[in-house]
């Protein structure tokens, strides 16, 4: 008895060991050098950051709604449950907000991603199931590279299989179906696209475990319907705003806004319009690539080669099961990945496939990925048991090899060619510029929200003294006594203005100003004295 105990006990720590490693290692993965790494910040990361900011000091967004559901930034606006996140962790930093607090909220919800996951397909199918779905999205390239930067839309993902995790649970113990509904509820607050397809997935959930007896209609149930149809509400009102049916509705704790552009009419309604997407999201699974370099690093692209090979034939099994288990009016969990995919697949026939527009998609093929190794694995088990361990173990080596080499790759060349598209030195640019002037007069490409946010400039200081150029974008701004110009006239050089430029308008300034650089790309021009 105390052997059979003593190796129960072992067999239980290993059991927690494992995922616990593997968890640890994504985490690794997402955090390390998470401020640094992409170097600057992208133009709409940016943007989130500085709604936070602003939030926090006058709790409102650059339009002046106070609290919106849903950012002005820059017209069409952003959804705001990124910007919310960030509010306790500039509270923890004396009000400020940093590269490092900005993504962390992104890197968390991926890294709890990968526990969701782990715990969705163990309970599914199997431990083992669990184990590779977790390992394949913690080295997924795509996964890590979404997971170091903090925009809003890149939430949508975890969320959504926040939702469905606890969904699953929900069959078991229905008082977990709460805090599918309130996830699933926070998900269309991260990103918008997913407004058309979280109802629609619910549904066909919903009535496939009621058509097979796993959920009856129950005080539960009813609860989260009123819970998820509550967290809707202010975005159906939304909807409804933006359509011109309701007036802007500004209450004390929230303001509905109306926006000077409405994004709803990026939808793709048309039979020509929706195939043109799909034909872009068959290019981009192809040829893993769709022109920006920041999105996707070569050679390695969304899953690796081995891991589209496995999405193939994860795909055909899960199908083919899927139908079998159909036949026999069997349950099948089949059904829920697959409900997945259809809703990834309605968001790529309605809007154009840039990465992070159906990034609702990647999660499930991961999933398929896993689906795919696990077959595998099963198949040799039952027919070449001595070789499933050995093949297991191949595949993890393989992973890890094309891991590593992603890796250098992401710190090294990748690190030069974000370092573009993030306008690394910005920051550091304007920072000298404010010490150096108070006239600062600053290249376009620097893009405003970098400004507002680098220069510590608050909503109410922004609008105090603000001058459009083409609404929503600025001319020019104050902060204190110093003005902000954001746009150079290169036709009318002031002698007196501090300038922020990019490195191929250096020969203009080098006679009558002191260069001063910062990153590869940005100078600071400081007029010489006389």
């Amino acid at each position: 008895m105390p052997r059979q105990s003593n190796h129960h006990t072992f067999r239980q720590k290993r059991d927690l060991l494992l995922p616990l490693f593997i968890l640890a290692v994504g985490a690794l993965l997402r955090l390390i050098y998470l401020g640094s790494m992409p170097g600057g910040m992208h133009q709409d990361e940016t943007f989130v950051a500085w709604n936070a900011y602003a939030l926090y000091h006058d709790g409102m967004d650059s339009a002046g709604h106070h609290y919106p559901v849903y950012m002005a930034d820059w017209g069409d606006g952003h959804s705001a449950l990124y910007s919310y996140l960030l509010l306790p962790l500039i509270a923890l930093n004396g009000g400020n907000v940093n590269s490092f607090i900005s993504r962390l909220p992104q890197a968390v919800i991926a890294t709890l991603t990968l526990a969701a996951v782990y715990v969705l397909m163990k309970k599914m199918f199997s431990r083992q199931m669990g184990l590779w779905a977790m390992f394949l999205l913690a080295v997924c390239p795509w996964h890590i590279t979404m997971s170091r930067w903090g925009l809003d839309a890149n939430l949508a993902p975890g969320f959504l299989i926040f939702g469905l995790c606890f969904f699953i649970c929900g069959l078991e113990d229905n008082r977990f179906l709460l805090l599918s509904a309130f996830l699933y509820g926070l998900s269309l607050y991260s990103y918008a696209i997913i407004w058309p397809i979280v109802p629609i997935m619910l549904a066909l959930q919903i009535f496939y475990c009621l058509f097979m007896k796993k959920l009856r209609i129950n005080i539960w149930g009813i609860l989260s319907a009123a819970i998820l149809f509550i967290m809707a509400l202010p975005l159906i009102l939304f909807v409804l705003v933006n359509s011109s049916i309701l007036p802007q509705i500004e209450l004390p704790f929230m303001t509905i806004p109306a926006m000077p552009g409405y994004r709803g009419g990026e939808l793709a309604l048309s039979l020509s319009g929706m195939l043109e997407n799909l034909r872009r999201v068959a290019i981009l699974l192809v040829r893993q690539d769709l022109g920006s370099p920041y999105d996707i690093l070569l050679p390695y692209g969304l899953f690796y080669d081995i891991g589209r090979f496995f999405i193939i034939i994860g795909f055909i099994s899960l199908v083919c099961r899927m139908v079998k288990t159909l036949r026999n009016k069997n349950f099948s969990y089949e059904v829920f990945i697959f409900i997945q995919l259809i809703g990834a697949g309605i968001v790529c026939l309605l809007v154009t496939a840039m990465l992070h527009q159906i990034n609702c998609l990647f999660i499930p093929l991961v999933l398929c990925e896993a689906y795919g190794v696990w077959s595998t694995l099963s198949f040799l088990a039952a027919r070449l048991p001595r070789l499933r361990s050995t093949a297991a173990a191949a595949l993890t080596g393989i992973y890890i090899i094309y891991l590593a080499a992603f890796q250098y790759t992401y710190y090294t060349s990748y690190r030069d060619t974000v370092d573009a598209y993030f306008a690394k030195g910005v920051k550091e640019a304007v920072e000298f510029a404010m010490a150096n002037g108070n006239d600062i007069v600053i290249e376009k490409g620097a893009q405003w929200p970098r400004i507002l946010l680098f220069s510590g400039t608050t909503a109410s200081e922004y609008l105090e003294n603000v001058v459009y150029d083409v609404y929503p974008a600025p001319a020019g701004f104050t902060k204190g006594d110093i003005t902000f110009h954001t746009r150079i006239n290169y036709d009318d050089i002031r002698p007196d203005s501090v300038y922020i430029i990019y490195y191929t308008d250096i020969g203009l300034f080098e006679e009558n100003y002191e260069l001063t650089q910062f990153g590869t790309y940005w100078y600071v021009a400081v007029p010489l004295s006389d």
